[in-house]
């Protein structure tokens, strides 16, 4: 697996639009592997997006290629893309470790109207703090202080509602992003959630976990 962060110039036009649409910044960095390859499930997530240079990361099987997106969205006389092998850096989480984590996600949940079951976002912070802290076992972490079972050790730090066109369609999403720390269980768990993505709308920005040393 290949980590890949790179940035975006968001006084171009070109940024701009990919950060409007989460289907067409899927479809560039989509475009960053050769159309006879087979690159899989791609992760990808932006951070900072109202900021003058919001940076994207993502998970691949393979490296991205991103010249293009430099010189439709970044600044092309000088490339910001860096990869790193993810592989080795999963392989040392271990059972006990402390790491802060960034999330963003689209917490929903399945209801039935009308005897048909729908997916609906989660809205209140609360709701979506609570969907993160029901998947933690799942997802091989801790999220509770270990003094304390009621305390989470992360926040909801940005909401939002991300509204746009896929083909004919509408698509809207509720997105949150968590950041804290988390401590790890099941460190095969969590290296499939770093890798296969939390939650739904992988495709569309979210659903990647990063990890970083506790600040």
């Amino acid at each position: 697996m290949i980590l890949t962060r790179t940035y975006l110039n968001s006084r171009r036009s070109g940024a701009r639009k990919l950060l409007g649409s989460p289907q067409a910044m899927h479809a560039a960095l989509l475009a960053g592997f050769p159309p006879d390859s087979d690159p899989g499930r791609i992760l990808w997530r932006v951070d900072h997006a109202k900021s003058v240079k919001p940076v994207v990361y993502i998970v691949s099987r393979d490296r991205p290629d991103l010249v293009h997106l430099d010189e439709q969205a970044g600044w092309p006389s000088l490339p910001s893309a860096s990869s790193l092998a993810y592989d080795g850096f999963l392989d040392q989480l271990a059972t006990g470790q402390t790491w802060g984590f960034r999330l963003t996600a689209n917490p929903a949940h399945h209801a039935t109207e009308n005897g048909r079951k729908r997916v609906y976002a989660h809205v209140t912070a609360a709701q979506q703090a609570t969907w993160l802290l029901d998947r933690s076992d799942r997802l091989g972490i801790r999220l509770t202080d270990p003094g304390d079972h009621a305390t989470p050790t992360f926040q909801v730090i940005e909401r939002s509602t991300r509204t746009f066109r896929r083909d004919s369609a509408t698509v809207t999403l509720g997105v949150a992003t968590y950041t804290g720390v988390l401590q790890v269980t099941d460190p095969q768990l969590l290296q499939q959630a770093l890798t296969a993505g939390v939650g739904r709308a992988k495709a569309y920005g979210c659903g990647l976990m990063t990890l970083a040393g506790p600040a």
